[in-house]
């Protein structure tokens, strides 16, 4: 399936948590996301000049796409037999990350790399989760997304 045909099928899906998504279907809708934030970024760029924060468009888009990212990811989870829940402590510390800056000293900077070392941890775990392959049979969030199907 096309990139772009894959990440409207996706979007379809905007608040769908529950079933399961492909390796696949995961990989195209990440990669369209970051395909839509480069062509968003650069429409900033060339609107209202370059800057290290994104822009209005990015922003917008960057809020548009969230919410099927996570879905997705959720959906990508159950594919391999995990639950979604999995995701909010990796991402929960990348946003605390931060309020961990603003330690200073000596045991500050401690704290700060245990901190990203922790949290870099999780996110390998998770991205090892994201790359694994899905079982072909159905577990408890539903029927394997490769499966065959008279229902299409």
């Amino acid at each position: 399936m096309p990139l772009f045909q894959s990440a409207m099928m996706t979007l379809r899906k905007y608040f769908e948590f529950n079933g399961r998504a492909s390796r696949q279907e995961f990989w195209y809708f990440f990669f369209f996301c970051v395909l839509a934030q480069m062509v968003a970024r650069l429409v900033d760029s060339l609107l209202f000049g370059f800057g290290a924060m994104p822009g209005p468009i990015a922003g917008l888009t960057g809020l548009l796409l969230f919410m099927p990212q996570v879905a997705v990811t959720v959906r990508r989870l159950h594919d391999v037999g995990r639950s979604g829940r999995e995701a909010i402590l990796p991402f929960a510390l990348l946003f605390a990350m931060p309020f961990v800056v603003i330690f200073g000293g000596f045991i500050g900077r401690i704290i700060q790399l245990g901190f990203v070392g922790v949290t870099l941890l999780l996110f390998a775990n998770l991205l090892v989760l994201l790359t694994k392959q899905g079982s072909s049979i159905p577990n408890k969030y539903g029927a394997s997304p490769k499966a065959f199907s008279f229902a299409k």
